[in-house]
């Protein structure tokens, strides 16, 4: 597994030459691939509570719950009010009780958080065509400036048809809840 981190260096060692290369840019273009790729597809977890309480605290990386269920795998009502996941309970359920939920990719450490495998590809080739863009603007400038052929650079519209291509299938390998769970 994977860091945010570690995950935007061997991006960058895919390029040759890499002149968009300025660390604030490139951080800014790993947080959008991040986002994109967590509103798009998105990361489900699951936490299980064994300790009976009628609250529940988040575990890191929460970013919004998509159900809780008992150990006989009944729903269990539940809001999120301040931090915290208020259960309304009736006195049937039956602990440990399971939060699934979807995770914060963006807020991250980007030092120390481990990228699911499962989505690493996808986030890598998406950060691959952010770079692209600005990177390829750059090559055909100083080219163009030198007098040096560019026919063999894509164009934007290429590049920005592989980005929204991208998109599309960060979109069809979506973490898959359904709309059931989500209101249960």
């Amino acid at each position: 597994m994977t860091t945010p981190n570690e995950l935007l260096e061997n991006v960058k060692a895919r390029f040759n030459p890499l002149m968009h290369d300025e660390k604030s840019a490139l951080n800014a273009l790993l947080r959008q691939a991040l986002q994109t790729y967590q509103d798009l597809a998105g990361v489900v977890k699951v936490a299980k509570y064994t300790k009976p309480s009628q609250t529940l605290t988040p575990p890191a990386g929460f970013l919004f719950r998509i159900v809780i269920k008992d150990s006989r795998g009944q729903f269990v009502l539940s809001n999120v009010f301040d931090g915290e996941i208020e259960l309304t309970l009736y006195g049937g359920e039956l602990w440990p009780l399971t939060l699934t939920y979807g995770e914060n990719l963006v807020d991250t450490d980007y030092e120390t958080y481990k990228l699911p495998p499962t989505a690493e590809g996808l986030i890598s080739d998406y950060l691959q065509a952010l770079i692209a863009i600005p990177n390829t603007e750059r090559i055909r400038r100083i080219s163009t400036a030198g007098k040096i052929d560019v026919s063999d650079l894509p164009t934007q519209s290429e590049l920005m048809d592989r980005k929204i291509g991208l998109e599309e299938t960060i979109k069809s390998s979506r973490s898959m809840a359904s709309t059931f769970s989500i209101m249960g």
